[in-house]
């Protein structure tokens, strides 16, 4: 009786401390919740960061780092042949204060011919569909959208607002001599 009550009660410690995904019956519906993938179905194994992997449907995938102007930035993932305009799609576009001729595509590791840094101008793709800079991208690249720095209708609002501050202390001040 006392053997009977340990072992029960020993299955019980073990289905009570042993996560439920460990003992299904169908691994291949598992998905994997790190915050890396975000909602994408991937592997359910460890990735290294600088290679492809594949999803459970076949597809061949690769993670890009993006920074800066995007409107969700972090580490995405796409397919293997994914272009900057699939990529800029998948972050959900670029902020109205980016710059799209700045673009700039940084390779963790150089390629063959020593290159590691690529300027891309995506606003030549958004006026007429010119892709001629863009770069095919490769796992792990980091793509940077920087902030435009020109004169924007916020900018011209301050000059105007430091301008008027300065008439009018100067015009009490020279009423104040008076």
């Amino acid at each position: 009786m006392f053997k009977t009550l340990a072992i029960f009660l020993t299955i019980q410690f073990l289905l009570f401390v042993t996560p439920a995904s460990s003992y299904s019956a169908e691994p291949s519906k598992l998905q994997d919740t790190s915050p890396s993938f975000k909602g994408v179905i991937g592997p359910s194994y460890p990735l290294v960061q600088d290679s492809y992997f594949t999803d459970d449907f076949g597809n061949i995938l690769m993670t890009i780092n993006v920074l800066g102007q995007a409107n969700h930035q972090g580490q995405v993932i796409v397919q293997e042949d994914a272009d900057l305009a699939t990529l800029i799609t998948t972050v959900g576009g670029i902020s109205p204060y980016a710059n799209p001729k700045k673009i700039i595509v940084i390779r963790k590791y150089p390629d063959p011919d020593g290159t590691q840094f690529y300027k891309v101008n995506l606003k030549k793709f958004l006026k007429n569909g010119d892709r001629s800079s863009f770069v095919v991208l490769k796992p792990n690249d980091t793509v940077i959208i920087p902030e435009d720095n020109g004169i924007s209708l916020a900018t011209i609002s301050s000059v105007i607002s430091l301008f008027s501050n300065g008439i009018s202390t100067y015009y009490i001040l020279k009423q104040l001599g008076k």
